[in-house]
């Protein structure tokens, strides 16, 4: 056998191996448990809301989801793109490599990637907001077009550029009972840093 022949053969069987491994993976990481064997903390107390929000106890915004049946990579693997979804995978192997040289007393693996969950947003909630939970010819609460809606509405205005994204009120791992887990010290700056950056608005609204 040639060089380049023995050569075209190991890289197919690597393409192979590493295709199979990717399709093995994308499928367990569907079970939240497989997830947190490599995010540890604060990643496993996650896991645990999720879990006891299936029994009707949801303390944020993460596990509510987790409630109605979304699992952790159902938010963090962006749109469900074939591009977004290599990048999740891309992103899950690095830290698999990685956590073996991370103390276990620090948070692990920060989502240094915040447009993957922002577009998981999107996904579920405007493009299919049946996966959000809108019945059917009912009307998306998201893009519901009302004054007192206008701080989602506007996020979809091509006219209007604000850094503001749904995870900046939206915060997954933050307890609260605030409705829809929305924290006003939290909400309160991004509507102010919005109106800052549209020129329009109140930008003193917090105490």
């Amino acid at each position: 056998m040639s060089i380049g022949r023995g050569a075209s053969v190991f890289v197919g069987a690597a393409f192979v191996v590493a295709l199979g491994a990717a399709l093995w993976v994308s499928r367990a990481e569907e079970e939240d448990s497989f997830c947190a064997r490599c995010h540890l903390r604060p990643e496993r107390t996650y896991v645990g809301r999720a879990t006891a929000a299936r029994a009707g106890r949801a303390v944020d915004l993460a596990a509510a989801h987790a409630a109605a049946g979304i699992s952790c990579v159902g938010c963090h693997r962006g749109d469900q793109s074939l591009p977004q979804r290599g990048l999740a995978l891309t992103l899950g192997a690095w830290n698999a490599v990685r956590t073996p040289f991370i103390p276990a007393d620090i948070p692990q693996h920060p989502v240094r990637w915040p447009h993957l969950p922002e577009a998981g947003c999107w996904f579920c909630h405007i493009r299919e907001p049946q996966r959000g939970g809108v019945e059917p010819g009912a009307p998306n609460p998201v893009t519901l077009e009302a004054f007192e809606n206008h701080f989602h509405t506007d996020l979809l205005r091509a006219d209007l550029r604000t850094s503001v994204r749904c995870v900046d009120c939206h915060r997954a791992h933050q307890e609260s009972l605030e409705p829809f887990f929305a924290i006003r010290e939290i909400v309160i700056p991004a509507c102010e840093r919005c109106h800052r950056e549209v020129g329009r608005g109140p930008i003193r609204m917090g105490p």
